[in-house]
């Protein structure tokens, strides 16, 4: 038996009717002489339960999908919360430029720099007679001997006299020190606040461009063992901006012109304008 002979006694199976065209299962072919293949019936109580089993389904799915979604966006909010809340703004305050335009405390200054001038000029006198003493001594030498009691006498004028100048001052200087300090720093405070800064640092520096590259300037920066900003955007020096706190708030209680027997000092807001930077931009 031929090949060919074997293949033609083999009944090719033919397409089933009753299932549409392009369907590829073979439970859908009959051979010859055999009868199409009956569907099952469904029951019209599970036609109807189907969809309403797939819409139950599909609702469930879209309410964990739901769920997961809102809990997703919660964590996310929260840590971005966390995150935003982790970040820590620092702050710049220059205290030698805040102690030059602070107006009440250069009048401060100025008081005790008035209270000490008398002491100044007696010590000035003195001092001129020792250095007359002293020529006189070298011109006569004979008389050395006097000339030199009495530069022990000046000698112990001077010394009691800085002694005297030292109980007067201290006193007005130390009370001065403390209430200048407590201003700037509820000044610092009330303005990192409102600006939203969590940290203050303070330094010393110069505030005029000169001072800034002056040789002593340099060397002091190099010797001070506190931390001094090398670099810092302007955005983090708010020096100028306690300045004007502090003078705006003591332009509301300083004394009138002519009241207390001094020059009032200018009204905040006039004179020269601090700077942007209280440090110079290298």
């Amino acid at each position: 038996m031929t090949l060919l002979g074997a293949m033609g006694r083999s009944a090719k199976p033919q397409w089933n009717p009753g299932v549409p065209e392009g369907s590829k299962n073979p439970a859908n072919w009959r051979r010859p002489g055999t009868a199409p293949r009956a569907r099952p019936e469904v029951s019209s109580k599970k036609q109807e339960a189907s969809p309403v089993k797939r819409i139950v389904a599909l609702g469930m799915i879209a309410v964990v999908l739901g769920g997961l979604a809102w809990m997703g966006g919660r964590l996310t909010a929260q840590s971005g919360v966390a995150g935003a809340d982790s970040r820590s703004r620092v702050a710049l305050l220059n205290l030698s430029h805040v102690l030059k335009n602070y107006q009440k405390a250069v009048v401060l200054n100025n008081e005790l720099k008035d209270l000490a001038s008398p002491f100044q000029q007696r010590a000035k006198a003195k001092a001129t007679q020792y250095e007359a003493l002293a020529k006189e001594a070298q011109a006569k030498p004979d008389q050395r001997e006097q000339y030199e009691k009495q530069a022990r006498q000046l000698k112990r004028e001077l010394e009691d006299l800085s002694n005297e100048t030292q109980q007067v001052m201290a006193k007005r200087q130390d009370d001065a020190l403390v209430l200048i300090y407590k201003e700037v720093q509820d000044a610092t405070q009330r303005v990192a606040m409102s600006q939203g800064f969590d940290m203050v640092l303070s330094y010393n520096d110069a505030t005029t461009s000169q001072e800034y590259w002056s040789p002593m300037n340099i060397m002091r920066k190099l010797q001070q063992g506190a931390c001094t900003p090398l670099y810092f955007t302007r955005g983090m020096d708010i020096s100028a901006d306690v300045v004007t706190a502090l003078n705006q708030a003591y332009g509301r209680v300083a004394p009138a012109p002519g009241a207390g027997g001094g020059a009032a000092p200018a009204p905040a807001g006039t004179g020269n304008a601090p700077a942007p930077s209280a440090t110079p931009r290298p």
